[in-house]
């Protein structure tokens, strides 16, 4: 019954285990996609502005926050990624989890300075259109694509409070799995020890039963000698 029970126990968790593994390698994709997209966008907004002789700090932090969040939204997922598929790299998975708390946060105040100073942002586009080499229609386009980037920010900040919990479990399923399968070959090992001793203890217990008996019938015979055969420690 417990062979069945740890049996049960190890198939549930494997099974547990692969999905989490196949979800979380869905969201490093989608982070590392995402990051990507950050990255571009941030960078294309900069390589605009950058044709303005001003410092405006809004048209900075524009292109400087999804950056920043791009590039840690590849290098976490690329952690994940790595600890999903190596053993020797399964730290990366803990890493990743502890920094999805943090990288929410920053979604989130990303997304809201965003909102926040987006008229501000319009404005200083349409102010140095000439300058940017910008028209109307490009300026329509970022207003749209701005509007993904809020919408994924908080969808993604939402989906690393789920890659936070489901990497700690599936690193302590792992962990667990280890343990236990080590702890099952040790049992394994043991009962077998404790098998053999007992069939080697009821084997020598028969055959000294019978020695004793053949002993006792065969004692009075002449010719026999002090010591037969049956009385040797060695036979």
């Amino acid at each position: 019954h417990s062979s069945a029970r740890r049996s049960a126990t190890m198939g549930c968790r494997d099974c547990c285990s692969g999905l989490f593994k196949s979800l979380l390698t869905i969201f490093n994709f989608v982070d590392f996609s995402c990051g990507a997209v950050f990255i571009g966008y941030g960078c294309w907004v900069h390589s605009k502005v950058a044709e303005v002789d001003d410092d405006d700090a809004t048209a900075t932090g524009f292109w400087i926050m999804p950056v920043v969040v791009g590039t840690i939204l590849v290098i976490t997922a690329l952690l994940s990624f790595l600890g999903l598929t190596f053993d020797v790299c399964r730290c990366g998975l803990c890493v990743s989890a502890w920094l999805a708390v943090p990288i929410a946060l920053l979604q989130f105040s990303t997304a809201i300075y965003l909102l926040v100073s987006k008229d501000t942002f319009w404005d200083y586009l349409e102010d140095h259109e000439k300058s940017m080499g910008i028209d109307d229609d490009t300026i329509s386009g970022m207003q749209s694509f701005f509007n993904v980037i809020v919408v994924g920010l908080f969808g993604l900040g939402v989906m690393q409070g789920l890659r936070f919990a489901m990497s700690k479990k599936l690193r302590n399923y792992m962990h667990l799995s280890k343990e236990e399968f080590e702890r099952a070959l040790e049992q394994e090992a043991t009962d077998f020890e404790i098998h053999r001793a007992e069939q080697r203890a009821e084997t020598q217990s028969k055959y000294n039963a019978k020695r004793a008996m053949y002993r006792e019938k065969y004692a009075g015979i002449a010719g026999v000698g002090t010591e037969t055969l049956l009385d040797r420690e060695d036979a």
